[in-house]
Formats: structure tokens, sequence, C-alpha cells
């Protein structure tokens, strides 16, 4: 698939129809890309940037269900944000589905950050961004991790 010509709207979609993966199924390291429309993908490094995910690389997911942001920064790889899995209905689609949610603690504004996640392949998840704020849930951002182990 071709995930660089699909419109916001066609991303809600496709996630859709994506089935939800079993958490036992994903402990490993991910690597993470940007996708969407143009505006979309020139715009997400540096707006994590701002907001403190710089070098943003991908997610390690633990096997106790929770998960962190792999960052590279002038060559060397670290850790920040971390994040715990829920099992609960998808703001995106209404269905059961498994979301990371960033932990109380982290910096304004990845306290709000939800990533909803779905099985593309057995090694392809494909995530959506959102904030968990009134006015705001509607609002996702696609992005792809690809197991490297």
């Amino acid at each position: 698939m071709d995930y660089n010509h699909l419109s916001l709207a066609k991303f809600r979609e496709y996630f859709s129809t994506l089935p939800v993966p079993d958490p036992a199924s994903l402990p490993g390291k991910y690597r993470a890309a940007f996708v969407g429309p143009g505006w979309l993908r020139k715009s997400a490094g540096p707006a994590l940037t701002l907001s403190g995910l710089g070098g943003w690389w991908g997610k390690e997911i633990h096997t106790d269900e929770t998960a962190i942001n792999i960052v590279l920064r002038a060559g060397t790889f670290s850790q920040c944000f971390e994040m715990k899995f829920f099992q609960e209905k998808s703001f995106i689609d209404g269905r059961e589905g498994l979301a990371l949610h960033y932990q109380p603690g982290n910096p304004f504004p990845w306290m709000y950050i939800v990533d909803e996640i779905r099985l593309v392949d057995g090694q392809t998840l494909l995530g959506m961004t959102l904030a968990n704020l009134r006015g705001l849930r509607s609002l996702a951002f696609p992005f792809i991790l690809k197991k490297v182990e």
C-alpha cells in the first residue's frame, strides 16, 4: 500500500478495517515512519522537536504491556516518554481496540497523547496519534511501526 497517497480521512477508514493486535505478540523494537499527506510528513519531525520528541526513531514495546519511545539524537539512541497499553474503545472507530497512553509525569502535551494501533501484518503496525482532549479526539495522525527484531 502506498501510505503517502492517503488523506487523513482515508487513513481513518483503513485503520477501521485492520485487526486489533494481540498485546502478547507485540514486544520488540519498532522503527517508525511518518506517512500520509506531504504536509504532514514534512511537518511531523519539526512538530515533534518542538514538543520534546525530536529525533523520534521508533518505539520499544515491553512484555509488561508498557512501551517507550526511542529517539536518535547526535548519533546516540536514548529513550523517553513512557506509555502503557490499554484495551479500550477506539476514539477513531468505536471498536474495542488497543491504545498506548502516555503516562502522567510526561511533559506537556504528552500526558494527553494516545497512540491507537492496529495490525497491518506480522511485522507492521499502523498507529494513529491523537490528543485525548475534548474537541481534539477526532483529529488523528498516522504513522507506521515496523518490527526490527
